[in-house]
């Protein structure tokens, strides 16, 4: 079941966190590009292999600034402000010391706090992590400038609508199962607007912790598929051969994301490194995510969640409901059909944002959930007689 959403200040960004489980050692999970700890237990492979970690741990997510439901921001966070974030949450949290779970593009910032904070890091867990994301001689594995501005340039074409064809190569075992890949575009979108995932996505080329390494302390286990094309294995040797207290290990497989593909193995690896005591296949229990009606509120994570460009069935799953019976308890809760429902809630997020920011018109059709300027235009517009510009025009004229 999807946990509590809280908030905690970080500075004056407001970031969002979640803990689950009450084991007896924290794990902080540093997530990569762009994250939504919502949108996380939609999807059940993912919601399982966090669940198997609360077994033996408390589990510690957040979004960091810039993405999910932590605060936007229009400028690059530094590593500094990043480590801010995650010393807010393990404020917030009572964590004293945890394991830091890092994942692709977390694996950098999880690095330099051990380094940095090596009294609060019991170990640091990357999986598919990377050092740099520049190509230099010295480290050949990374994209090249002209790499990366294509990346940018497919990110600011297509982010709306998830026509990103190159995210079936973050999963191949799942690339033909449309229902997934629609849930990943999702994610994606609902961790960060089309503008925010150019600008971590900018960032993200920035980051080098190449010179720290050989000054790391704290236990750290590096976990990498050997088939990854997104983070190279030979990555991970790199990183390894200059971490002094580290182990490497390569498993089998394409996948850039840790919780598809055969994922046992993975989970005995952080489970041997956090408890010492490694987990039998035969007596190994893959935990599903079960929700219940009466344990998920419906208007609750509606409210959270309306403004993320997810499908009926998508929002059925956060609320732990076949669609059958979302559509039903949700026409009993509010007398109307889902559709219709977050469709006139993002109309009024829309014309709230018109007369409250300086947002354009593109950029409030998509910050409001619409994945396309046209349909949003002419839904504003049979909702309030007004076409946006109009209706901001005719409103800020007003005395």
């Amino acid at each position: 079941m999807k946990p509590k959403t809280n908030y905690t200040k970080s500075g004056d960004f407001n970031i969002a966190y979640q803990v689950i489980g009450d084991g007896p050692v924290d794990i902080i999970y540093i997530p990569g590009w762009v994250s939504n700890i919502d949108m996380m237990w939609a999807e059940p492979r993912l919601a399982s292999f966090l669940t198997r970690l609360t077994l033996f741990s408390r589990l510690i997510l957040f979004d960091k600034r810039g993405t999910g439901l932590s605060d936007r921001t229009d400028e690059y966070s530094t590593m500094e402000e990043r480590m801010d974030d995650i010393n807010a949450v393990m404020e917030a949290t009572n964590s004293d010391k945890a394991f830091l779970f890092s994942h692709s593009e977390g694996g950098s910032v999880s690095l330099l706090f051990s380094l940095h904070h090596p009294e609060k890091t019991l170990g640091v867990i990357g999986f598919g992590i990377f050092a740099k994301r520049r190509y230099s001689e010295d480290y050949p594995w990374a994209p090249t400038d002209e790499e990366r501005e294509v990346s940018n340039t497919l990110i600011e074409e297509n982010w709306a609508h998830g026509s990103l064809d190159e995210l079936r190569d973050l999963v191949p075992s799942l690339a033909h199962d449309n229902g997934f890949m629609d849930w990943l575009a999702s994610y994606l979108r609902s961790g960060a607007s089309p503008k925010a995932a150019l600008i971590l996505h900018k960032q993200c080329t920035l980051i080098d912790v190449t010179d720290i390494l050989s000054s790391i302390r704290v236990p750290t286990l590096l976990l990498f598929r050997k088939g990854d094309i997104e983070i190279l294995v030979e990555e991970g040797r790199y990183i390894s051969e200059r971490i002094p207290n580290s182990k490497l290990v390569e498993f089998e497989g394409k996948d850039h994301l840790f919780w598809t593909g055969d994922t046992f193995p993975i989970l005995a690896e952080i489970e041997e490194f956090v408890t010492g005591i490694r987990p039998v296949r035969d007596e190994f229990q893959n935990i599903s995510r079960q929700g219940r009606k009466s344990q998920i509120d419906i208007e609750s994570v509606m409210s959270e969640n309306f403004l993320f460009n997810l499908k009926v069935e998508e929002f059925a799953k956060l609320c732990g409901r076949s669609l059958s019976s979302f559509k039903r308890d949700f026409k009993d809760k509010f007398n109307t059909t889902p559709s219709r429902w977050i469709k006139s809630k993002r109309l009024e997020h829309a014309k709230k944002l018109l007369v409250e920011s300086d947002l354009n018109i593109n950029q409030v059709c998509y910050d409001s959930g619409f994945i396309n300027s046209s349909h949003f235009i002419k839904s504003f517009k049979e909702r309030y007689k007004l076409p946006p510009h109009q209706y901001r025009s005719n409103t800020l004229q007003r005395p």
